[in-house]
Formats: C-alpha cells, sequence, structure tokens
C-alpha cells in the first residue's frame, strides 16, 4: 500500500520518523515521507495570511499537506506527533476517503495536548495504555495502545569504547528527580552520564565529573550502552504515572543492556521481570539492587542478551507499524 507520512523533522532528538519509515519500507509499503515543520517561507506567507490563520493554525503548512495528499492519493495518512495539523486538514483527508492516524508518544505526561486533536483522527495510537483508557472515557473510541520500539540495526551489540567505560550508565534528558538519582549513585559507584544536563547543575555539582555533555546519535548511544555494566532508566513522570513507556525501554533493551527501569504496568506483558528488565519502584531501592548486580558480570549479561533477544524478536519498528496498519485495516 501507499502510506503519507507526516512527520516533525525538525526534532533532531526524535529520530521515531524515520525508523517509521524505514519500517514501512521493510514491510514493503511505498511512503512518503512529508515534513509538517515550518519553513522561514512557511512562516513568511503566514504573517501575509494572518488574518487566517485566525480561522486555521499553521495554513501554509496544512495546505501543503493537503496539496501532497491530493497529488499522491495515499492509501493511509500517518503522523508522528502531528502538532501542526489542523482539524481541517484531516477532515479534507476524510473527503477524500484516506483513512488517517496519530501516533502520539508523549503520553501521559501531554495527554491534554493529545486530546485537543485526537477526536479529528480516524485512529489514535499512544505509548500509554492507561491513557488509551482515557482517550476512550473522553469519547475518542478508536484509541489503541502502541508502544515505542528498537530498530535492530542500530540499537545492537557493538564493541565497547574504553573512554564510555563504567558500572553504570545514564543517557538522556536532565530532570530533578534524574539528578536526584545520580546523585545517590555518584559515591557509590563508577558512573557516567551522556546529555545536556550542564546548565542543569549547580557549579559545585560532583556530577559535572562524570557528565559527558550534548546530545548523542543513536549510534554514540549504541557504543554507551554496549560499554557500560548497567544501563539506568528513569521515566521523567516517575511518581506520577504507573503507565506509559518510553523508547528508551526498548533502545536499551535492543542494544543488549542490562536495564534498570523504573515499574510500568505495561513492562510485565513485554518483559520478563528479572529475566529481561530489572524493575525498581522507589529510587532509595535503586542503589542495592547495583550493587548486587555487580557481584555477578555473567548474570548481568546473560539479562541484556534475554533483553535483546526479546526486543529484536518482539519489538522492532517494523512490529510495531505492521500492527499499526493491521488494527487500521480491521
Amino acid at each position: 500500500m501507499k502510506v503519507l507520512l507526516a512527520i516533525p523533522g525538525h526534532l533532531k532528538t526524535v529520530p521515531m520518523g524515520q525508523y517509521c519509515a524505514d519500517a514501512f519500507r521493510q514491510l514493503g509499503h511505498e511512503v512518503i515521507v512529508a515534513d509538517f515543520c515550518s519553513q522561514w517561507h512557511d512562516k513568511l506567507r503566514e504573517r501575509v495570511l494572518l488574518s487566517r490563520s485566525a480561522q486555521e493554525e499553521k495554513p501554509t503548512v496544512n495546505a501543503r499537506i493537503r496539496r501532497l495528499a491530493e497529488s499522491v492519493r495515499p492509501d493511509a495518512f500517518i503522523t508522528l506527533f502531528g502538532f501542526d495539523l489542523s482539524p481541517q486538514t484531516l477532515e479534507h483527508l476524510r473527503k477524500l476517503g484516506i483513512p488517517t492516524a496519530c501516533w502520539w508518544i508523549n503520553d501521559p505526561f501531554q495527554f491534554n495536548r493529545s486530546l485537543k486533536k485526537a477526536p479529528f483522527y480516524d485512529f489514535l495510537f499512544s505509548n500509554s495504555a492507561g491513557s488509551t483508557e482515557a482517550y476512550r472515557a473522553a469519547g475518542v473510541h478508536n484509541a489503541h495502545f502502541l508502544p515505542t520500539a528498537c530498530v535492530p540495526e542500530i540499537h545492537r551489540t557493538v564493541a565497547p569504547v574504553p573512554a564510555y567505560a563504567c558500572d553504570v550508565c545514564f543517557a538522556g534528558d536532565w530532570s530533578p528527580l534524574r539528578e536526584q538519582m545520580m546523585l545517590q549513585l555518584v559515591d557509590r559507584f563508577d558512573l557516567r552520564i551522556f546529555g545536556p544536563w550542564r546548565k542543569k547543575l549547580p557549579a559545585d555539582s560532583p556530577l559535572h565529573a562524570k557528565l559527558t555533555e550534548g546530545f548523542f546519535t543513536p549510534d554514540k548511544m549504541a557504543q554507551m550502552f554496549n560499554s557500560a555494566a548497567i544501563v539506568l532508566n528513569l521515566h521523567t513522570w516517575f511518581e506520577s504515572y504507573d503507565h506509559g513507556l518510553n523508547p528508551r525501554l526498548f533502545e536499551a533493551a535492543g542494544c543488549g543492556a542490562l536495564q534498570i527501569v523504573d515499574w510500568k504496568r505495561e513492562i510485565p506483558s513485554l518483559f520478563k521481570e528479572n529475566d529481561e528488565v530489572i524493575t525498581y519502584r522507589k529510587l532509595s531501592d535503586v542503589g542495592a539492587l547495583i550493587g548486587e548486580l555487580l557481584r555477578d558480570r555473567s548474570a548481568c549479561q546473560a539479562i541484556g542478551h534475554a533483553a535483546q533477544a526479546r526486543a529484536h524478536s518482539q519489538h522492532a519498528y517494523a512490529h510495531r507499524m505492521a500492527d499499526m496498519l493491521k488494527t487500521m485495516a480491521a
């Protein structure tokens, strides 16, 4: 089939759009990728069309998407996030007979933002099973749970990098809770942090010495995870929601890492706890878990290998896109 895939191509740290496009092609489908981000000429035209902008958000971008849909006549229109797509565009696609779907992967913490657009799609897919229930309660009946995934060609076993070697690795954005966790561990373990943290840390923080500042590529992340004995994962919505899964859960597993992750209710249906991932419910438990695991490095490796086998065989983007199309065709 022919898929028109609209993605936020300007978000360089969110590579899922390209992962989805590659997965559709891997499944044998034709894919036309459209970036719904506003370009400079879009912004210029929208200043001229100010009166129309009051009636439709991002009118130039949406007009471009509508023209593309009319030209290529896809069998399905699918968007990742869909920030700037207007209800007018979705209604236009419906009149053309093109089914529409949005994969929103910022639940549960941005549920209300998604809910503003969710009713206008034929299908809504969410990274949170709990949010799926909330969508349906709000009248969005065609909402489905679809977590993110890994790319076996990227999230894989690679040679360790000596400069990244450590007992414990964390890779991702800063948050107060993540800083709190790292401070509990910094004096006990050989710790490495990768991400844009420097501006958030106090000048005298001991975490500066453990930090590799800045964003990183997916290939670099695979090197980090393969160089650490343990990879930590802490959802930014820890202690606020017991549901919703971040991409790191699957990416770390795909790399064959022993992962310690805060418990979410979807995890037991996707990975075997203790055999494929290690979960915790309180930050105060993490240090003891790490200490126990590091006493048996071979067990760490066995858990990582089991996680990788599960991720590559069941949790790749090709599996997710196949499930999405199956749901849309039902």
